[in-house]
């Protein structure tokens, strides 16, 4: 079968019985060259048997935990995160390699990715992108395991993502969830020489600490100056020790369940235990059993959505295209309902159009390979989205004109670019032969990574701040500049030593003083960013001056 709507590869060949997963959801069957190179480069054990490296990675994931609970679990923000970010990396990379796996091209620009995602948060604060970073950042590293390790259903990449991605964030962690603990097991010290006497070594280092309690504030008080000097320092360390005590244990506490899932998920893959849950003939056995539709009900199906859409938009020509020659259609005067409809409804059309295209093409008895009828209704009902997707994003560029940018106007322009490389490959695909799911993965990867890399908020506030001192904008919105945080303070600055609008200047002084303070509090702290440093920088600049 030699087409398909989401991958026009071959499918398996020589399987028994023979069968392939033609349409949306298929694949090459075959994996890809580096994948089988990594699964020939050490037989993988089953059950789990520990080795000395194990139980040095068992260690590791430990501290990984700790530090995760610590610098990244309740905050997702400042260089905390990129030292976890590069500190997992390493540890993991260095495991993998350890343990004799050849880490594949695709599992090397994996890892690239997690590695400047992770830089990111050390120089932007990029509030307008989370959630979005962090959960891209958490599953990149969970997908760079399952790549660097040939654990991905079909090798590579591809349209099974989906389930790669089950596999790897549930099933192969708690599958191997106690691994860790066998793997410490075998690190238990011998009774032998030395130490034998750990135990009693520690119970005299105990007693002494008691003894010194109660005689450390007589000294003090005998000494005339040089030792109380050398007491109060250790006094105040051990204060400090005292504050920081509940953080440790509490961070301690969770690094436990924290660790043992990540060691479940790395040693599971570099041992190849658990990872057989969804098996590729399974799969695509399950593919072809569903295609129960007969070619004619596609036909008419296709045809008619189609048909429904050229009449609707030709009787909706003046609200859809009004927005090209940058007016509003009779019935909207305000810009942002407008904008919104518009966005909204091109979101409900093209995840109906997709999962449309998607339904049709598994469930259609005639492979889309053989049948060019159906090559041509998905290639017609992609061009009407994406008419639709340029109506919209002409309703957003009318209302960015109108009243300026916000990030939350720059992410649905992004996710209409992206959607429309979703459906330009569609389009190609009909022609040519790839993996729509892999270019989609791709394209959102690097629109992540550009995204993150080239500060948005600071890229919002700049744009608003040259249109208004330019005159092209009529007002400045101060609540975009909370909302885009830090990055907004040097546009803030440049608005405010031009502007001769007082109650704009009150606004713009009480952010200034806003973010002159939020950067004070994250001075040491994990949470702390090269943003951040710019921000005292600057607002001590703003201070003197004011």
């Amino acid at each position: 079968m030699d087409g398909h709507l989401l991958n026009g590869n071959d499918s398996l060949s020589k399987s028994k019985p023979p069968f392939s997963a033609s349409g949306i959801a298929s694949t090459d069957a075959r994996p890809s060259e580096a994948a089988e190179s990594a699964a020939k480069a050490y037989q993988p054990k089953e059950p789990f048997v520990v080795d000395r490296k194990d139980t040095i990675f068992a260690l590791f994931a430990f501290i990984l935990g700790f530090f995760y609970a610590r610098w990244v679990m309740f905050s997702w923000q400042g260089w905390g995160v990129t030292v976890f970010t590069i500190g997992y990396c390493s540890v993991i990379t260095i495991y993998l390699l350890k343990k004799g796996v050849n880490i594949p091209r695709e599992g090397w620009l994996w890892l690239s990715t997690i590695v400047l995602i992770g830089i990111s948060y050390s120089l932007y604060e990029n509030n307008g992108l989370e959630p979005w970073r962090s959960l891209f950042l958490l599953c990149a590293a969970v997908y760079f395991v399952l790549s660097a390790t040939g654990q991905l259903i079909l090798g590579n990449t591809n349209n099974w993502i989906l389930l790669d991605g089950i596999n790897g964030m549930f099933v192969i962690p708690f599958k191997n969830f106690g691994s860790q603990y066998k793997s410490l097991s075998i690190a238990k010290y011998k009774r032998r020489g030395t130490e034998r006497h750990i135990p009693s070594i520690a119970l005299g280092l105990l007693l002494a600490l008691l003894v010194a309690a109660m005689v450390l504030p007589l000294l003090m008080r005998a000494d005339n100056g040089g030792f109380s000097r050398i007491a109060n320092g250790m006094y105040e360390y051990f204060r400090w020790v005292q504050n920081q005590f509940m953080d440790f244990i509490f961070n301690g506490i969770l690094a436990i369940p924290i660790a043992a899932y990540l060691f479940g998920l790395v040693a599971g893959c570099a041992h190849n235990r658990g990872c057989k849950t969804f098996k590729r003939e399974s799969i695509q056995y399950t593919i072809e059993s569903a295609r129960v539709l007969a070619t004619v009900t596609v036909y008419t199906l296709l045809a008619l959505i189609c048909l429904l859409y050229v009449v609707f938009i030709g009787s909706q020509l003046p609200y859809f295209f009004s927005a090209f020659a940058g007016q509003r259609p009779e019935g909207w005067q305000i810009y942002s309902e407008y904008a919104r409809n518009g966005f909204f409804e091109l979101c409900q059309i093209a995840a109906i159009n997709l999962s449309l295209l998607l339904a049709a093409n598994l469930l259609c008895k005639k492979p889309q390979g053989k049948n060019g009828a159906i090559k041509i209704l998905n290639a017609l009902l992609s061009l009407l989205t994406l008419l639709l997707i340029a109506t919209a994003f002409s309703k957003m560029a009318l209302y960015i004109g109108a009243y300026g940018l916000s990030i939350r106007r720059l992410l649905p322009c992004m996710l209409m670019v992206f959607l429309a490389v979703i459906f330009v490959g569609i389009i190609v695909l009909q022609k040519r032969k790839f993996s729509i799911a892999r270019l989609a993965i791709i394209t959102g990867t690097l629109m992540i990574c550009a995204l993150c890399l080239l500060n948005p908020d600071g890229f919002v506030a700049r744009y608003n701040a040259d249109r208004y001192i330019a005159g092209t904008l009529d007002n400045f919105d101060v609540q975009i500049l909370y909302q885009s945080g830090s990055a907004g303070i040097d546009p803030a600055l440049k608005v405010y030593a031009q502007t001769k609008e007082e109650g704009l200047k009150a606004e713009l002084k009480d952010y200034i003083y806003t973010q002159q303070q939020e950067s004070a509090k994250s001075l040491g702290k994990a949470r702390d960013s090269l943003q951040n440093m710019r921000v005292r920088e600057r607002t001590a600049e703003f201070s003197v001056s004011n």
